[in-house]
């Protein structure tokens, strides 16, 4: 007899999920194997659940357990890596095991069992007058519409759900009611598509058209099809019907008639949900290596090859903005391809996606899978089934691509490896790169994590030998020689200029440009080039504000103020204009929960009429570069304008073409994507998150500034690039105007030394959010008391806990939010088994969501 230990998909006590063992029913012996979603039951129910593991037991325990049930999507099977990952993802995380397993399974695999109850056939042909007045309303509706799921039962009745589950009880007991169950249909499933084919040969087509002259439609439908007859094989290939209804007017039944009559047969086709559909791109040609390059590929060749020397298998690539490291990527998928594996390549934003995919697609035609938020359901379903074939070889997406099923995978990239982006902020709060670290130790993949920018840690670990720092410290560009061969030479990263708007103000100039910064922009313009304006603040303004008492405009549910947005649709009723000079008019909106409300007319709490907006936002910046430039055509690219599905894609096409002069926009445009006839950057705010109360904020801005100014100069020499700025003086700009990684990272170094940041520990959040203040800040106390409690008895002396205080946002959604951080030395191991022990002994945390190292304390 088998015994199946099964991970289940629910949580039984302190948020721990539910493994259980089963008995494997002889028919399902060899299909119910490791890693094979199934369906098994718990209590009075069915639920879905992944086999972690088969062993043999004597049959004389058969009647103790319960049985399997059946199998969930057949090709929902998790490999032997997949599962030892979702293993070290539960504990590293503090996860339950089935929320690392799902992550796994194929998209919309998820599904649930419902109650049902049905009128049985005593109940219906009883009278109803007999029966008390709840059980003759269910099963009043149970007759007239037959067997209902449980929770729409109670919906449609509209009553206490404990009476009317007591109702259908006592139907139940009486042999009136009958209670089932029913499974959820899947999220996604195979799209079949209906088609049809003809069965006449070519001699025949001319006499059957003209036998079907009194039946015009069948007629029309047959020509149709002999005009678009090809054949494979010497078989006849069948043509999809929605084009024949569209086209010649014919039905189901025009064609029902013609399968009678043995002209045409009907038959289903499964059709792949292709997200790059129509995005075919000319084969490209590999650019020759500079010496930089050639040295990193040969480090990672040989690692990909196996050379014995080729240690260690992780790379960190450190090239600068525009220095070749793409083309590194696409010759280590190409090595890995060679041999018979698979490759991954994560980015971080949707945005870049685009353009990646543009560039596999050259060098890689017909072998990519895209995996990203962006994707229907279905798109994302067929591309995982593609990958789970091998129909595609290469996988790419944002940091959810990382569970691809990839069992031959030989390469993983993670692309601008220091970006927050890759850390999910919900459910089970992984890190992608950490992940695909992990990910590449299990299947003997080399991982390349590249960055202009590397964070802080992963810098640290590489000059501390656990990566091979691998350095591309000059710009490149190409050429094409009068010979028509490819060549490729080096470019001077842009010049960076600091203006101070402290002295802008001084000497009169009022505008959100510096004088600097316009007449770059004015140059540029001038040579027909392109402008990319960056500012990190979607919306027109910060804040809406009251001249005479100071009040701010705040979400109701979020206490965060509300920022200023121009509504560029209809104007809703009650919005006004904040400004004489705009044509928009504005609305107030929440970021956090998109509550909505107009600017007021008068003060709520002075009824003073001086309501101002301060603050600006990208809305603001393109207005005011339409009214200097009005020639410039402006383009804005943040998240306000590009939440419909393709839309990066898009606006990406538009400025690639040169359709807008000036590009507009929050952090998505400011890394990864190449844009050659940029030639000017301008920072309008480089203080933006520069002061905020997080540890990182000097490294973010570091970052997304130096990104930034390598989206200028990529193909020329005369490029410039123009930060604006309250603070000229602070570390991470003086770097980033130099382009100097290592000034700013020996100061960030010695920051989080002194400090006990990472590198030089770890944190831990803890975040308790209610319904009121109150209850939060005595469940932050209670747990703080645990804390200290087993940090003594556990004798972890240098372990620190800051806190608890109220969250950065305070409120969110109408949920008040404490938090609390666990400080941890760093230590050469077991500080993993520590961390997990010390996690049980405060346990239970019900209502607590715990981040292990976070990317914010805010």
């Amino acid at each position: 007899m088998q015994i199946a230990e099964v991970a289940l998909r629910v949580a039984l006590k302190h948020n721990v999920g539910a493994t259980l063992s089963y008995r494997v029913p002889d028919r399902l012996r060899g299909l119910a194997v490791p890693g094979q979603l199934v369906w098994a039951p718990l209590r009075n129910r069915r639920v879905q659940g992944v086999v972690l593991a088969i062993t043999e037991a004597e049959s004389a325990n058969r009647d103790t357990l319960r049985e399997i049930e059946g199998l969930g999507d057949p090709e929902a099977l998790i490999p032997p890596s997949g599962l030892q990952l979702a293993n070290w993802l539960a504990a590293a995380y503090h996860a339950p095991l089935y929320e690392a397993l799902a992550l796994f399974l194929p998209p919309g695999a998820a599904q649930e069992s419902e109650v049902t109850w049905r009128a049985t056939a005593a109940g219906l042909s009883v009278e109803l007058g007999g029966l008390p007045e709840r059980e003759r309303a269910v099963l009043y509706l149970l007759r007239i519409r037959g067997e209902l799921p449980e929770r729409q039962l109670f919906t449609e009745l509209r009553g206490s759900d404990t009476d009317l589950r007591e109702a259908c009880v006592m139907l139940a007991e009486r042999g009136l009611a009958a209670r089932g169950a029913s499974v959820q249909a899947p999220g996604a499933r195979p799209r079949v598509e209906r088609m049809a084919r003809l069965l006449i040969s070519a001699d025949d087509i001319a006499p059957t058209l003209n036998s079907l002259a009194r039946a015009p439609r069948q007629q029309a439908a047959v020509r149709w099809l002999a005009e678009r007859m090809q054949t494979s094989a010497e078989t006849v290939l069948p043509m999809p019907v929605r084009d024949m209804y569209a086209e010649t007017g014919a039905d189901a039944a025009v064609l029902q008639a013609l399968e009678r009559k043995g002209i045409v047969v009907l038959e289903q086709h499964e059709t792949l949900r292709d997200p790059l559909a129509g995005s075919r791109r000319v084969p490209d040609v590999p650019p020759p290596l500079t010496v930089a390059q050639r040295r990193v590929w040969e480090s990672i060749a040989a690692a990909l090859d196996g050379a014995a020397d080729a240690q260690p298998q992780t790379f960190l690539l450190h090239g600068v903005t525009g220095s070749g490291k793409t083309e590194i990527y696409l010759r280590a998928i190409a090595r890995a391809l060679r041999r018979g594996r698979q490759a991954l390549a994560l980015v971080p934003e949707i945005a870049l996606t685009e353009q990646l995919i543009r560039r596999f697609m050259a060098r890689f035609p017909g072998q990519i899978a895209v995996l990203h938020s962006s994707l229907s359901l279905g798109e994302r379903y067929d591309e995982w089934r593609r990958l789970r074939r091998g129909d595609a070889r290469i996988a790419i997406g944002s940091r959810s691509a990382v569970f691809a099923p990839l069992p031959d995978l030989g390469v993983i990239i993670v692309d601008e490896e220091h970006e927050p982006t890759y850390k999910h902020d919900g459910g089970l709060r992984y890190h992608a790169r950490d992940v695909a670290l992990q990910l590449g130790e299990l299947t003997s993949s080399a991982v390349i994590l590249g960055s202009a920018t590397p964070s802080v840690e992963s810098y640290y670990a590489a000059r501390n030998g656990q990566y091979a720092l691998l350095d591309l410290p000059n710009r490149i560009g190409g050429s094409v020689g009068a010979d028509g061969s490819l060549r490729t030479r080096e470019l001077p990263l842009p010049p960076v200029r600091i203006a101070d708007m402290r002295r802008e103000l001084q000497s009169g100039n009022r505008s959100i440009f510096s004088r600097r910064l316009q007449s770059a922009l004015s140059q540029a313009l001038e040579r027909n080039e392109q402008v990319i304006l960056f500012l990190n603040r979607r919306g027109a303004a910060s804040f809406a504000l009251c001249r005479d008492c100071g009040h701010v405009t705040t979400c109701p549910a979020c206490d965060a103020p509300l920022v200023v947005h121009y509504d560029e649709d209809v104007p809703p009723e009650g919005s006004r204009r904040p400004d004489a000079d705009t044509t928009e008019y504005s609305v107030l909106v929440c970021h956090s929960c998109n509550y909505h409300a107009p600017i007021p007319a008068i003060c709520p709490q002075c009824l003073s009429p001086r309501i101002r907006t301060f603050g600006i936002g990208t809305q603001r910046v393109e207005i005011e570069a339409q009214r200097l430039w009005p020639e410039a055509r402006t383009l804005r690219w943040d998240r306000d304008t590009v939440s419909r599905k393709g839309a990066h894609g898009r606006m990406l096409e538009r400025f690639l073409r040169h359709e807008a002069d000036v590009l507009i926009g929050t952090q998505m445009i400011a890394k990864g994507l190449d844009l050659p006839l940029v030639s000017v950057v301008g920072v309008i705010a480089a203080d933006t998150g520069l002061h905020l109360p997080d540890f990182r904020s000097g490294e973010r801005t570091f970052q997304l500034l130096t990104q930034v100014a390598g989206r200028a100069g990529r193909r020329t020499a005369d490029a410039q690039v123009v930060i604006q700025t309250y603070s000229p003086d602070h570390y991470a700009l003086q770097a980033a105007q130099e382009h100097d990684y290592q000034r700013f990272y020996e100061q960030e170094l010695a920051f989080r030394r002194q400090t006990g940041y990472p590198p030089f520990g770890r944190l831990v959040r803890f975040v308790y959010a209610g319904g009121s203040e109150p209850a939060c800040q005595r469940a932050a106390a209670e747990l703080a008391e645990r804390m200290y409690t087993a940090l003594e008895r556990r004798r972890l002396d240098d372990w620190r806990i800051i806190g608890p205080a109220p969250a950065f946002r305070q409120r969110v959604r109408g949920r008040w939010r404490w938090h609390i951080f666990v400080r941890i030395p760093t230590a050469p191991s077991g500080q993993s088994a520590l961390l997990l022990g010390f996690l049980e002994s405060i346990s239970p945390l019900y209502g607590w969501t715990i981040d292990v190292d976070p990317v914010s304390v805010l």
